[in-house]
């Protein structure tokens, strides 16, 4: 066998005894994703939102907290089976996951890019954030909540520009989250300007509550930097009381490989920090 071949066994090898000394040799299939169809005046467009439910769901009556994960077309699946293996671990409760899905990405989760930004990058597209969080509130999750037995405690997780989209979500639209996992976001969007903003509304509104989970993999890209570390140190030292912050760094992962364990251990410590 070649090192390569015999690499790829051993992790193979290593991830189905994890999975089965966690699960108790349950397996982690789950049934179908629901197609929910959101046909959208806010944004002129028709939207289809992927959405799982616990595993009990259909034997009793009780109302579960609700994941939100933004691409949900890529990360609806994984979300879904993190959550499970949560679930079933007893470290998070059994919870509706949600997938969203968008017609426009960098449309929809970049706020505008200010003229004197001198950014040049995706400044043609850019601009929709606000509208697409107008249309979570008052057309998506309504759907969602008029269809499932859902409670008031929403998680919304976004990667990348999806993570500039959470930030912006706690003071754009207040309480329509109350824990967000920001997984490499991109808070240099238009020289950090979410970051400056959020920190501003947070010393101006002291007594927010809730919950923030960032998962980067490195704050070392120079351009990337100032902005990042600025927030950084706000919410790890003058953040107010009541919201609970994390931060953890998986430098050997890529920014696309970091979706996985960020979501993992996004959620296991959002509903460790809930727990407390």
């Amino acid at each position: 066998m070649n090192p390569g071949c015999r690499k790829l066994y051993l992790l193979v090898l290593l991830v189905a005894l994890d999975l089965a000394g966690t699960c108790s040799a349950q397996s982690m299939a789950h049934q179908a994703a629901q197609t929910l169809i959101v046909e959208s005046r806010v944004l002129q467009e028709v939207c289809t939102v992927f959405v799982a439910l616990p595993e009990n769901y259909g034997a009793g009556s009780e109302n579960y907290p609700v994941i939100y994960v933004l691409d949900g077309a890529y990360y609806h699946s994984l979300t879904t089976e993190a959550s499970i293996l949560l679930t079933r671990s007893g470290l998070a409760p059994a919870s509706i996951v949600v997938g969203i899905t968008t017609n426009n990405r960098q449309r929809d989760f970049s706020p505008p890019v200010d003229p004197e930004a001198g950014q040049s990058r995706d400044v043609g597209v850019a601009g929709g954030a606000e509208n697409f969080l107008r249309h979570l509130q008052s057309e998506l999750i309504p759907a969602v909540e008029s269809n499932f037995r859902t409670t008031p405690f929403r998680v919304l997780i976004g990667h990348s520009t999806g993570g500039l989209l959470a930030y912006y979500s706690l003071y754009k639209t207040p309480n329509l989250f109350p824990a967000i996992i920001s997984i490499d976001g991109s808070t240099w969007w238009n020289k950090g300007k979410v970051g400056r903003e959020l920190m501003k509304y947070l010393e101006d509104h002291p007594a927010v509550t809730g919950q923030i989970f960032e998962c980067r993999k490195d704050i070392k890209i120079p351009v990337q930097f100032a902005p990042n570390t600025e927030l950084l140190h706000y919410l790890e030292n003058r953040r107010p009381k009541g919201l609970g912050y994390t931060y953890l760094e998986l430098p050997n992962e890529t920014h696309g490989t970091i979706v996985f364990p960020g979501t993992y251990y996004g959620l296991k410590g959002i509903f460790a920090a809930v727990k407390k």
